[in-house]
């Protein structure tokens, strides 16, 4: 069985003229054996690539006129367009990816999002309108006296550092003796997370011919036994690396959180936006974030705050999951909503957190 795989990658980058933007092509030509495991590839060109070029090219023009629009403060944009064909050539499936880090006047923040199908509307799915919350004129504020009582809102962008972070605890080596001790046991407040295949939907297999299917880590707040293991990779979650000629893990982790919704709190402390080129995750399995931050009831002012705590710890806390769903795309592709989170008072009260003003 032959297929055929192709990586369309581009970033664009301003200049003082026009953006300059570069896009490269690997097509590999694949070869499975009976049982779907992948024996051999080689690097191939054609046509049908260049399908996949041009979207990247359009993705990412398309991305930085409208953060033009927004903000007018992109420094880089990446993206990438997945796409697999059988063995006669024809499209089985397709997957891209779009980031894109913008200078605000609170700081640098990621802009990312990921999709299956086709890339098309993939720009319209980010967050605008948050983002051009942080356009001019942009004014500080001081937090309200009464911060500390009040619920924490953490939206997509922040809430996902919290969901990587909790499954790479329940995933890593540490992680899966911890994982496999505690299960059964309920330690979150009815939370489902899900690791999701890289490999399409459509082929059912990894690379090396396992069953290719979500994994839960965390059922209704239970916490799973670890996934098993398959020379050394989760099973299921094989991917072949021609230059090495053998198997690894996915690039990146797919992740999902559900739970019980709730309503956005009217009253919420708000955070928004992670600010980039700090430190998220640390040695001693604490995440820290810096956020720019808004409360609810007083829009148009801003001020920082920075949230420390283990991931799993600080999902303790959550109070349900509110608004709409999106994929938020950097170091993890995570699908979640907003999250709900019991106020700084309290979390600190129960050990499960450090909620920090920053001052200029």
């Amino acid at each position: 069985m032959a297929e055929t795989r192709t990586r369309a990658s581009g970033i664009v980058t301003p200049t003082r003229g026009a953006a300059r933007l570069t896009v490269s092509l690997d097509t590999l030509r694949l070869e499975r054996d009976a049982k779907g495991r992948v024996t051999g590839s080689r690097r191939v060109a054609g046509s049908a690539d260049q399908d996949a070029g041009k979207e990247t090219g359009l993705l990412l023009t398309e991305a930085a006129e409208r953060t033009a629009s927004a903000v007018a403060g992109l420094q880089s944009a990446v993206a990438q367009v997945h796409e697999w064909r059988d063995g006669d050539g024809l499209p089985v499936s397709r997957r891209a990816e779009l980031l894109a880090r913008v200078e605000t006047p609170g700081g640098p923040v990621l802009l990312g999002t990921s999709g299956q199908g086709d890339p098309a509307g993939l720009v319209e799915a980010l967050p605008w309108n948050e983002l051009g919350a942080l356009s001019e004129p942009f004014v500080p504020a001081d937090p309200p006296d009464d911060w500390r009582e009040r619920p924490l809102l953490l939206r997509p962008s922040a809430a996902a550092v919290l969901v990587a972070g909790a499954a790479f605890s329940l995933t890593s080596r540490g992680g899966r003796a911890t994982a496999a001790r505690l299960a059964g046991r309920r330690i979150l407040p009815q939370l489902t997370l899900t690791d999701l295949p890289s490999a399409p939907p459509e082929s059912g297999l990894d690379d090396r011919g396992d069953p290719a299917a979500a994994t839960v880590l965390v059922d209704g707040g239970r916490i799973c036994p670890p996934p098993p293991l398959a020379e050394g990779i989760a099973l299921g979650r094989a991917v072949w690396d021609h230059d090495t000629g053998g198997f690894g893990p996915p690039p990146l982790a797919r992740l999902e959180l559900g739970g019980p919704r709730a309503e956005v709190p009217p009253d919420a402390v708000e955070l928004v936006w992670c600010v980039e080129g700090l430190q998220r995750y640390h040695g001693d399995g604490t995440v820290r974030l810096q956020c720019l931050a808004r409360v609810a009831d007083r829009p148009g002012g801003w001020f920082r705050l920075a949230l420390r705590g283990k991931p799993v710890h600080l999902l303790r806390q959550a109070r349900g999951l509110a608004g709409p769903p999106m994929a938020v795309h950097s170091d993890s592709d995570v699908t979640t909503r907003s999250l709900v989170l019991a106020g700084a008072a309290e979390m600190e009260g129960a050990g499960h957190a450090v909620v920090t003003v920053i001052t200029p």
